[in-house]
C-alpha cells in the first residue's frame, strides 16, 4: 500500500539528529568498519575503513537520486547492508559482498514502498529493515525477496531502530512526533508486543540494541534512556535527572557490557555509564568536536570507540569522533569534506 512522505520528512527533522591526511587511530586487521550518510554533489556518501583511521569513498557507480544512507550494518570484513530514504519511489536498501567494492540495491517498490530509517543484518542474506509508516520488511535470502512483517494496529508510527537478538527475537523502537514505542517480537515478526508504555510516552525512540536476550537498552527524544535487565518483563528511566526533557535528543547507544554504555546526543554530548544507569559521567570534546548532532556510535572494546554525526543547522557538514581511551579524550578524523554523517558499524562493534 503507498503512503506519503509527510511522517519522513517529519523524523528526518526531529532526528536531527571523510577522512583527514593526518587522521589518528588504531591498526590491526580487524579494524574494518563503514558510516554512511547524506548525499553530496558526487552522490551518496559511504566511508569505508580497514584501519579505524583512513576513511575512503565508496559507491561512486550508486544512482540513487534524492536519497539519503542513514543506517549501515556490518557483518564481516566483505559484507554490509546500508538504508535510508527513498530513490525512485521506494526504500533504499544496498548491499556489499567484495568490501565495498561493488554496492547493489535490493529489493523493488512493491517489496519496500516506504522509506527505511534503519537496516540491521544478521548474515549475508538476513535482514530487517524498519522505517515510516508502520514499514517492517525481512530478507532470508539477501534481499532478492522481501517479507512485510508489519501489524496494521502500528499504522500510526514509523520505526527508526530495530535490532535482532535471534532470527526470532527482534527488538523495534520508533513512534510518531508525540509518542513512544517500543514493540518485541519472539516469533519473527508474526507477533508483536508492546513495552514501557508508561515510561516513554511521550519521548520517540531512536535506537535499540541489546547485549543478550535479557538486557535491552533504548535511547531517543528528551534524553531517554530505557533498559531493562528481564527481557522486557520490567524496565527502568536511567536519564541523569539533570538532563530528563532537555532538548538534547539521545540519538545512539552502543554496549560494552549489560552495564556499560556510550551514549551520543545533540549538541557534542557524549555520556557513559558503568553501574547500568544508576550514574554518568560526560565526556568532554575539545573544540573543533563541539557543538556536532553525534547520531551513532560504535565501539570494539572498552577503550575502543567512534561516534558519526552532522552540523545542526545550515550546508550538512559530518564529523567523526574517535577515542582510545575509553572516552577521557577524543579525537577527530574528518576533515570537514563530507556532508552528515549517519550511521556507523564496525564488523566487531559491540554487543555484536
Amino acid at each position: 500500500m503507498q503512503k506519503t512522505m509527510g511522517v519522513m520528512i517529519a523524523v528526518l527533522v526531529l532526528f536531527m539528529g571523510c577522512f583527514g591526511n593526518s587522521s589518528t587511530g588504531p591498526s590491526g586487521p580487524d579494524n574494518h568498519g563503514w558510516i554512511v550518510g547524506e548525499s553530496s554533489s558526487s552522490g551518496v556518501t559511504i566511508l569505508h575503513t580497514t584501519d579505524g583511521s583512513a576513511w575512503i569513498p565508496q559507491g561512486d557507480s550508486l544512482s540513487l537520486t534524492g536519497s539519503e544512507l542513514s543506517s549501515v550494518s556490518t557483518v564481516d570484513d566483505l559484507t554490509a547492508w546500508a538504508a535510508g530514504g527513498l530513490s525512485n519511489g521506494y526504500g533504499v536498501v544496498i548491499r556489499t559482498t567484495d568490501g565495498g567494492a561493488t554496492w547493489q540495491r535490493v529489493g523493488s517498490a512493491s517489496q519496500i514502498p516506504e522509506a527505511t530509517l534503519c537496516v540491521a543484518a544478521f548474515s549475508a542474506d538476513i535482514a530487517w529493515v524498519s522505517g515510516s509508516n508502520n514499514s517492517i520488511n525481512g530478507t532470508l535470502d539477501g534481499g532478492a525477496t522481501w517479507n512485510d512483517l508489519s501489524d496494521p494496529i502500528y499504522d500510526a508510527y514509523f520505526w527508526q531502530g530495530i535490532y535482532p537478538v535471534t532470527t526470532s527475537d527482534i527488538w523495534l523502537v520508533g513512534g510518531n512526533e508525540h509518542v513512544g514505542k517500543i514493540l518485541h517480537t519472539i516469533d519473527g515478526g508474526l507477533t508483536w508486543n508492546t513495552h514501557a508504555d508508561s515510561l516513554i510516552a511521550t519521548y520517540t525512540q531512536i535506537t535499540v540494541t541489546a547485549w543478550d536476550a535479557d538486557n535491552i537498552w533504548s535511547v531517543g527524544h528528551g534524553f531517554s534512556i530505557v533498559n531493562t535487565t528481564d527481557g522486557g518483563v520490567t524496565w527502568e528511566l536511567v536519564t541523569p535527572d539533570s538532563m530528563l526533557q532537555t532538548d538534547n535528543d539521545a540519538n545512539g547507544i552502543t554496549l560494552l557490557s549489560p552495564d556499560d554504555a556510550w551514549v551520543v546526543l545533540d549538541y557534542g554530548n557524549i555520556w557513559r555509564t558503568s553501574d547500568g544507569g544508576s550514574s554518568w559521567t560526560y565526556q568532554t570534546l575539545p573544540s573543533e568536536l563541539n557543538g556536532f548532532f553525534y547520531l551513532r556510535i560504535s565501539a570494539q572494546d572498552a577503550n575502543t570507540a567512534w561516534a558519526s554525526g552532522r552540523s545542526p543547522y545550515g550546508v550538512p557538514v559530518g564529523v567523526i569522533a574517535y577515542t582510545s581511551d575509553g572516552g577521557s579524550t577524543w579525537t577527530r578524523q574528518d576533515d570537514g569534506s563530507y556532508a552528515g554523517l549517519w550511521g556507523i558499524s564496525f564488523v566487531d562493534d559491540y554487543p555484536n
